[in-house]
């Protein structure tokens, strides 16, 4: 399990440029999803049809949030974390 871990911390830290775009799509994702809310607030009439958009335009704002995460952890966490990894692996070669 450790290990599987560890692999999936090397690769998603070792690209920065889809970190990046990991970060960018969960941003418009959220983005999307808030916007689906004030849609279904201002404009539909009060209605189970209007509280069924509201809840998909939650989890698609939760869908981004989460997302966005991921891509942020990338591009930090899991960075400086592949990159004392390298230096491990350099240090002991």
């Amino acid at each position: 399990m450790r290990e599987k871990i560890h692999r999936l911390a090397m690769k998603l830290g070792n690209s920065p440029k889809l970190a990046l775009i990991k970060m960018i799509q969960g941003g418009l994702l959220f983005v999307f999803g808030v916007l689906v809310l004030m849609v279904s607030d201002r404009v539909l009439n009060e209605s189970l049809s209007q509280e069924i958009i509201a809840l998909f335009g939650l989890i698609l704002a939760s869908c981004g949030v989460i997302w966005t995460m991921a891509g942020y952890l990338s591009m930090s966490v899991l960075r400086i974390y592949h990159m004392l990894q390298k230096r491990d692996e350099d240090d002991a070669n």
